[in-house]
Order: C-alpha cells, then structure tokens, then sequence
C-alpha cells in the first residue's frame, strides 16, 4: 500500500449521512488520505476512470439493479490495483465468501457501533491486514477469535518470504493468477501450481477464500512490496 501520505481512497455510499459518517472515520485514522466519494454505482465507475485508487469502500446494496459487487467485479475486470473492501449491514458467511471469492480483500459490517468494530476494521485495512467478521471465520476443528484480531503476526515467521510472499500480497490484493504472473514475470503455471499450492500448504487450506479467511483469523502482516 502507499504511504499514508499519498493514499487516495474511493467511499461508494448511497446513504449521505452514513457516507459522511464512514468519511470521518477514515479522516480519524488517515488524517493525510485523500477520499472521493460516490453516491452510485454509476458515479464509482466514473470516478475510477478518472485516477488511481489505493483503497476502494464499497457498499454491497445501492438504490439500484448494480451493487457495490458490481463494482468489485469491475474492479478485477479491468485489473486495476485497488484493494476493494466491502460494506454491509449483513455479515453472513455465505455472503462475505461470495465476496472474497470476487476479489474483496476485506469485508466490514456496517454496524460502526458495535464494540467500534468499524474503527477496528480500518486500522486492520490500513496496517496491511486483512478484514472479515468472525461470522465468517468458522472451520471445522479451528478456534475462532471473539473478534477479528489486528494484524500482528508477520508473514516471515510462517515460513513465507521471497516470492512467495509477493504473490500472497498480489492473492489479499484480490488479484487473479494471470495478473500476478504477469506483474512477477513468470508463468501463469508457476504461479498456480508452485506458489499458490505452498500458500495452502502454510495455511492449511484449499481455497483462495479460505486462504484470506485464515489470513484474517491469524492477525497476519501481509508485506508491503519493495517500491
């Protein structure tokens, strides 16, 4: 992610109040960002077309037939490099997984006063982690947190480092396996069958959803790559 200096953060909120609400919040914690906002769909896209973003809130239901998902997939469609995280008043775990699986690399519930689990969502997104409610954190045979736990744990210590770490921030980046093998010069085939397999073996998974899942369980730093 950029320096907090530079970062450039996109808002898509149809409700006024809550987008002002959600703005203030992201001012608490990133003082310097610079926010856009959009009030629909329509206005995100132009938005986008327009400049580089490095955040990108988006509200899963608007007042209209496309939704905050719509644009996610756009997002990953048109490759751009834009952590995307989702916001919505549900927090089921079919939901939030159909969400990842789109390329979300978070997903917040949009209860900010619940136990300030919007504050602490933030300062997950902005630290580099990855953010998912606890509702979606259940696996067979696995402890889940009572809350979603800041990220503390440095990927390095789990055995990922060197390239593999670079692909496992491209994989919380949301990015599909061709973009990343070609922003690491490799094949797409190196890229699926080496590094991501690994990824699974270190976290015991088999799912890029789980993947980001257990990510988000561990409380685990995703290394930021080298300017």
């Amino acid at each position: 992610m950029s320096d907090a200096t530079e970062l450039t953060i996109l808002v898509l909120e149809d409700q006024g109040l809550v987008r002002a609400g959600m703005r203030e919040l992201i001012r608490i914690a990133q003082p310097a960002a610079h926010i856009e906002e959009a009030a629909s769909y329509d206005d995100a896209i132009a938005l986008l077309g327009t400049k580089r973003f490095d955040l990108a809130f988006l509200d899963f239901t608007l007042k209209s037939e496309k939704t905050g998902l719509d644009v996610l997939k756009y997002l990953r469609e048109q490759n751009l490099e834009t952590r995307a995280i989702m916001l919505s008043a549900r927090a089921d775990r079919p939901l939030v997984l159909e969400c990842i699986q789109a390329g979300a690399c978070g997903y917040i519930p949009k209860d900010m006063d619940h136990e300030g689990i919007f504050q602490r969502a933030l300062d997950t997104v902005f630290q580099g982690g990855i953010f998912v409610p606890v509702t979606a954190m259940a696996r067979d045979g696995m402890h889940t947190p009572p809350v979603t736990p800041l990220p503390s744990v440095p990927a390095a210590e789990l055995g990922v480092t060197g390239r593999c770490a670079e692909v496992l921030y491209y994989l919380c980046q949301g990015l599909p396996n061709k973009t990343i093998a070609s922003k690491m010069q490799v094949e797409e085939g190196t890229i699926r069958k080496d590094y991501v397999p690994k990824l699974f073996r270190i976290f015991q998974v088999t799912r890029r959803t789980e993947l980001l899942v257990e990510v988000s369980r561990r409380g685990v730093i995703i290394p930021p790559l080298p300017h």
